[in-house]
């Protein structure tokens, strides 16, 4: 066990280092916070592209609309008691902002708790198709309800590794480690990895919603749009682990590097 004498610590060779001041873990929390927020600055890049598709598909909108109805009403969505929530055509309140981009034809959605898909039918019905493919995750597969309901606790948990990154390194890099030390040492890992399963769920929920639309007969030319589309739109889920594990990596990067004890000659 490392032993502590006023600002010397000894770790368990005996080599002696000091701590670092209060104002050092001041400095490497400024500096490491600006930092993790500048790289979690790059995450509308990774959204762009899927952006720029859904534009581009307007134009086939009418086709993605009669398939998705005949996709959704042979699905057995409806049985299971899922209903379409077309917000061009029935006002919804909505005091976070979600419904507006779905009005605005930029997102789409299914909610587990109401069983409701949101989606602008008008504008982007080449979403639904997705987010039928939540409704099945959630109603008729194990695997697929089983990683939804990790979504609220991996996003929780990639929090609290931004924040543990964020706390200084009490012990040099050779005293023995715990538990904890661990935990601080990987954070950024740990943060990637609890997103993860929402990614593969994601994954999921597009094969599914191409499933159904092939299963009313979309064109060749249709699934190859709902594929580029919905690969693109993955990449945006890729993109929030990679940027969130990364930007969790350098806030603790940088803070070991202000707060990690100095060893002494």
């Amino acid at each position: 066990m490392s032993k502590i004498q006023n600002s010397i610590i000894y770790d368990n060779d005996g080599n002696a280092y000091r701590r670092r001041s209060n104002k050092s873990a001041l400095a490497g929390y400024m500096v490491g916070s600006a930092a993790s927020t500048i790289v979690l600055g790059a995450l509308p890049y990774f959204s762009k592209p899927s952006a720029k598709q859904l534009e581009k598909e307007v134009v086939n909108n009418s086709q993605y609309k009669d398939l998705f109805i005949k996709s959704f009403e042979k699905s057995g969505l409806k049985e299971k008691g899922v209903t379409i929530v077309d917000v061009a055509k029935r006002p919804v309140f909505d005091s976070t902002g979600a419904i507006a981009e779905v009005k605005a034809g930029r997102n789409a959605f299914y909610s587990p708790k109401t069983k409701e898909i949101y989606v602008n039918l008008d504008k982007a019905s080449i979403t639904a198709f997705h987010e039928a493919g939540h409704a099945i995750n959630h109603l008729s597969s194990k695997v697929g309800g089983i990683l939804q309901k990790c979504r609220a606790p991996g996003l929780a948990i990639a929090s609290i590794m931004g924040t543990i990154a964020l706390l200084t390194h009490q012990k040099p890099k050779n005293a023995k480690r715990n538990a904890y030390d661990w935990v601080q040492d990987n954070c950024g890992k740990i943060a990637a990895i609890a997103i993860a399963p929402t990614v593969v769920e994601e994954a999921i929920a597009s094969y599914r919603g191409i499933k159904l639309a092939k299963s009313v007969g979309a064109t060749e030319n249709i699934t190859k749009h709902l594929k580029k589309f919905y690969g693109k739109a993955l990449f945006s889920y890729i993109g929030l682990a990679a940027v969130v594990g990364f930007s969790v990596f350098v806030a603790s990067k940088i803070m070991e590097k202000f707060t990690r004890p100095r060893k002494l000659d």
